[in-house]
């Protein structure tokens, strides 16, 4: 018989076989979905949460479901080196060749509406500027209204059709500020009609913020956000998906698994695919657990945590050290100040800055700081010893 095929997803943004722990999130998407799809308003999904939690994937998965549902989706992801307007037109051609239920007629209707907008533009060296491969069709157009009346008339054009427009914008916090703006605006002018856009969004804690601050009233859009999976939704999470192949999980096993992995997704995956391939047979044990532990701890610290800490100075050092002693965060400034035996937070404002360019930390809001990759303080604890001594601490020195 031939050997069944490993359930469980390690690469990056890839969808897990079994998306437990998130019903709440993924009820209100598809509510909103369908809403949407009957031409009433709905409130736009934002899914927010720490690097590894599984945002993109539930982006994703609801991509799919619209698409599903007669809908035509814009998937972009922010890029602050990148306005929306380049790549909005590649997008809505690639959400046309993924629509395969859209009949032809419609179809070229929808590319000409596309063919509005202007090329993507490329940077020339030496910061000698941009040029556009092909110019707008209506060169007096501004790229704000070109961008916002294309995606409207695109909007009606699926309505009339029986079909509606999702807007899914990934990494929200990396949103140019007035291409966020000029989304959110479209959405919201929809919003009061009845061929509403569906928009959903992902991004660290911080996207509320950056939404709030190009529109007020984002402030009602339903916000969900991902935390770690509990012992039981880890359980249905990882033998779910192998039951379905004649595979089962040992409760020790789960267990195991849930005390190397805190419930991190990623880490769930990681450690569920490696015990996979070691087992012998349709059991996986506490002893493939075992097994396989320190070697995808290794294999997860090089791949998360090691770069951006091997690059750390000494201050640096002793930044991230006093933020683990303090415990789980967020944490304000004055408070890793103290903890550093500092009287004012204005000496380590650079150091935080850095280290947030380096990926170690993220900002949730204006005067807070926490580690951007959950079960960080795991990590520092293995690594302390190094850490002191990049930081020239002696051991446990602090003042905690």
């Amino acid at each position: 018989m031939a050997e069944a095929r490993n359930p469980y997803r390690t690469a990056p943004g890839s969808t897990p076989p079994e998306l437990a722990g998130r019903g709440e999130a993924l009820g209100a998407a598809h509510y909103a979905l369908e809403m949407a799809r009957y031409g009433e308003p709905p409130n736009p999904i934002v899914f927010l949460g720490l690097r590894g939690m599984g945002k993109t994937a539930l982006l994703r998965q609801i991509v799919r479901d619209a698409d599903a549902r007669a809908g035509l989706s814009i998937v972009v992801e922010a890029d602050r080196s990148l306005r929306f307007i380049d790549v909005a037109r590649r997008r809505i051609d690639e959400a046309l060749e993924r629509s395969e239920t859209i009949p032809a007629k419609l179809r070229a209707s929808l590319k000409r509406l596309a063919g509005a907008l202007p090329r993507v533009s490329y940077e020339l060296p030496h910061d000698a500027g941009a040029i556009a491969i092909e110019g707008r069709d209506d060169p007096d157009a501004e790229p704000s209204d070109s961008i916002e009346n294309v995606l409207l008339d695109l909007n009606d054009r699926l309505h009339e059709h029986g079909r509606f427009l999702t807007i899914a914008l990934d990494e929200i916090q990396e949103s140019a500020r007035l291409d966020l703006l000029r989304i959110v605006r479209v959405v919201h002018r929809t919003a009061g009609t009845t061929r509403p856009i569906f928009f959903v969004g992902a991004g660290l804690p911080n996207a509320a913020d950056v939404l709030k601050a190009a529109r007020t009233y984002t402030e009602r859009w339903a916000y969900h956000r991902l935390e770690l999976l509990s012992r039981f939704d880890l359980a249905s999470a990882v033998d779910a998906p192998a039951r379905d192949v004649g595979v089962h999980w040992t409760e020790p096993a789960l267990d195991e698994l849930y005390a190397r992995s805190h419930g991190y997704p990623v880490f769930v995956q990681a450690y569920a695919s490696a015990a996979w391939r070691h087992r012998r047979g349709a059991v996986i044990a506490l002893g493939d657990m075992t097994a396989v532990g320190i070697g995808v701890q290794r294999t997860l610290d090089e791949s998360l945590y090691d770069r951006p800490f091997a690059a750390l100075s000494k201050i640096e050092a002793a930044y991230v050290l006093a933020l683990h002693r303090l415990g789980a965060g967020p944490h304000r400034s004055d408070e890793i100040a103290h903890e550093l035996g500092l009287e004012s937070s204005a000496a380590i404002g650079s150091t935080r800055a850095r280290l947030m360019k380096k990926d170690v930390l993220f900002a949730p809001t204006r005067g807070l700081a926490e580690f951007r990759i959950p079960l960080t303080s795991s990590y520092i604890e293995r690594h302390r010893a190094q850490l002191e001594k990049r930081a020239n601490l002696g051991s446990g020195r602090g003042r905690r």
